[in-house]
């Protein structure tokens, strides 16, 4: 019980220093990378308060609705997708630490003791011990410079015959200093620094790649929530349009009985009514699946009574279209300079270009200066003290994977090269896209929004030429239809421009994210507007 107290107590104490370790890296690539720190944890514990709040709400009748800013939160705790990129960051920084430690200084301490016996032709034997117990300790402290010297100093105590016959038995000790200094290979932070700089660059590439990660995925979030909503704002124009159909069967069919339209007509009215009815159902069941879709992206039991909060909808319908404060030409500008995969890939290529200095200078002869001095105690002597001064040169004739190594240098710097063209003609051709997407996604809502006006006028007028004899009821069918579609496209218009807003804002590094995944549209003239 005691080891195992002692292991748990010892668990606890490495989880905290890991933790404070991989944390202290993330911040660290953050202010070097963005020049801010952001709030990051890998803990469940909000995670688990939160599915244990909903859980409790399964036996409710009634439905829960989520808010935008709710779900966000959610997601930013008990997406299962998300959960999995932060501990990869997170790892990532645990990495880091071990790389760290190479070019801290290095301490180590051993202990071993030894013994044992010798069987004799007569057949006695000794037992153990009788011969003595050998024993030695030893501790050491090393690092490497960024000169590329390895520096160790090293402290020995050996004991002879310990425990057994006290004039053969003895000690002696020694404390000795080791310092190996490269002069042209290896030589200078360029190279010996180069595994922990490039592992510093990596953490802060990965830093920017998850904030960029965040981004894309409080955006679809956000797209999902306004999916949901414009499935469940279809599904209620589908049952509107049933109930108007139903009306519009039943007066046709009066009309009809009256003799004043053909039986046809009333027909027609009857094949409408079906169509209506299906049309609802399909829309029901596309809101279900929506719903399910919805929950799961949440990482919530399908079956659990929530859904997005149809006022959400209605807000963002009453704020209308938020217009840009940006020309095509400062959007392309600000995405070329700010967008953080650009500057990885800017970054990388430095990276490359310092890939192919360290392979050239690998060309470079092997030439080391190794000096060593060690003073051994208890000597017969008194107090000896050595000193080595070495001067090793070697000369490389077989140069296959040096030469190798160095157009693997210079190849993989064109390709990086090459990836940060295209990827920049790829990021303006995203903000060009986005930007014809939301002209297009305006006009359609503006003339949407129009047609349902039109169309409900056209409704209203249809019926009275109808009851007037002046209309056929084709004539009421084809607008309500109209009227319909007119309805579900403005809907879908004002919610594809709300996320194509977004991701333009995103395209050109100017959205931004609390640590619930709220998010703000950065305006340069004036203060952030949080979302609705």
């Amino acid at each position: 019980m005691l080891l195992l107290s002692s292991c748990t107590k010892i668990g606890n104490y490495a989880e905290r220093k890991a933790d404070a370790a991989a944390y202290g890296n993330i911040r660290g690539a953050q202010l070097s990378g963005m020049g801010e720190s952001d709030p990051f944890t890998i803990d469940d514990e909000e995670h688990e308060r939160i599915r244990e709040l909903l859980a409790a709400d399964k036996d409710r009748t009634d439905v829960e609705k989520l808010s935008l800013s709710e779900t966000l939160a959610i997601a930013m705790v008990n997406s299962r997708d998300y959960q999995y990129r932060k501990e990869t960051l997170f790892l990532l920084a645990l990495s880091l630490s071990e790389i760290q430690k190479d070019f801290n200084w290095n301490y180590a301490a051993s202990a071993d003791a030894s013994t044992g016996y010798e069987t004799f032709k007569d057949g006695t034997a000794e037992t153990f011990g009788d011969q003595g117990i050998d024993s030695t300790l030893a501790a050491s402290v090393g690092r490497t410079l960024a000169s590329g010297a390895r520096v160790s100093l090293s402290f020995t105590q050996n004991y002879i015959n310990l425990l057994s016959d006290p004039d053969s038995s003895g000690s002696n000790n020694g404390l000795s200093f080791n310092i190996v200094q490269p002069l042209l290979n290896g030589f200078g932070p360029l190279v010996t620094m180069e595994p922990l700089k490039q592992a510093e660059r990596d953490m802060v590439y990965a830093v920017r790649d998850f904030k960029r990660y965040q981004q894309d995925f409080v955006i679809d979030i956000s797209s999902e929530y306004y999916s949901t909503l414009s499935a469940r704002d279809q599904l209620f124009n589908e049952r509107r349009n049933y109930e108007s159909s139903i009306a519009n069967r039943e007066q046709t069919e009066s009309y009809a009985k009256a003799g004043r339209i053909a039986d046809f007509q009333a027909a027609q009215a009857r094949q409408s009514e079906l169509n209506a009815a299906d049309s609802w159902s399909v829309a029901l069941a596309s809101y279900e699946q929506a719903l399910d879709d919805f929950r799961y992206t949440l990482g919530l039991p399908i079956d659990l009574k929530v859904e997005p909060n149809p006022a959400e909808l209605e807000l963002l319908a009453s704020k209308g279209l938020v217009e840009l404060d940006i020309t095509l030409e400062e959007a392309l500008t600000s995405a070329v300079s700010n967008r953080l995969d650009l500057i990885n890939l800017r970054q990388q290529v430095e990276d490359s270009e310092r890939q192919v200095e360290i392979a050239r200078r690998n060309f470079l002869p092997n030439l080391d200066v190794d000096y060593n001095i060690s003073k051994s105690f208890e000597s017969e002597s008194g107090e000896d003290v050595e000193q080595d001064l070495a001067v090793r040169l070697n000369l490389p004739f077989d140069w296959t994977e040096k030469r190798n190594d160095y157009r693997k240098a210079q190849i993989s710097l064109d390709r990086e090269v090459r990836s940060l063209e295209q990827d920049t003609d790829g990021v303006r051709l995203e903000v060009r896209d986005l930007w014809r997407k939301l002209g297009r996604n305006r006009s359609v809502y503006n003339n949407r929004l129009l047609s349902v006006k039109l169309s409900e006028r056209q409704v209203e007028n249809t019926k009275l030429l109808l009851q007037q004899g002046k209309a056929l009821t084709r004539d009421v069918l084809d607008a309500e239809e109209a009227l319909l579609s007119s309805r579900n496209q403005a809907t879908e218009a004002l919610v594809d421009y709300t996320i194509n807003r977004l991701r333009f804002w995103n395209a050109i590094e100017r959205f931004e994210i609390d640590p619930k995944g709220m998010w703000y549209e950065q305006v340069e003239s004036e203060e952030a507007v949080a979302a609705p």
